[in-house]
């Protein structure tokens, strides 16, 4: 059986006043997520496929085995529903790949209730293979 590991999640400071009123945090479906993200021009496939920063993907895999804590992707949604990554999406990418099956994310007040009925999850335990 595989090593597993606990994530723990922070919230990114990005922003004037990111201390003051943090974006929303909404725990998704990883799987409903990717699936609404793939059709996205910023999609990272498995194994880092397409990725537009050579070795990030990569990196961040190095980065994770000795983090004590992973700061939350920050995600928006368009007005046709499409998903982007602000902040995160190499993050989103490999915890995805090694199995992660709910992560929070941060996400503008205006969407966070089309985040919740869209990707939300009950889960709150983010647990991956080492």
């Amino acid at each position: 059986m595989a090593d597993l590991l606990n994530v723990v999640w922070k919230w990114q400071p990005i922003g004037d006043g990111w201390d003051i009123a943090p974006d929303p945090v909404i725990w998704i479906s990883v799987r409903a997520m990717d699936a609404a993200w793939s059709a996205s021009e910023d999609y990272i496939a498995h194994g880092g496929e397409g990725s537009l920063h050579v070795g990030r993907y990569g990196q961040f895999a190095k980065f994770f085995v000795d983090a004590r804590f992973i700061a939350m992707p920050t995600v928006l949604l368009d007005d046709e529903g499409a998903v982007s990554f602000t902040n995160g999406r190499h993050r989103f990418a490999r915890l995805r790949d090694q199995g992660l099956a709910a992560l929070p994310i941060e996400v503008p007040v205006s969407r966070a209730a089309l985040f919740t009925t869209r990707f939300g999850t009950s889960d709150r335990v983010g647990v991956v293979s080492k």
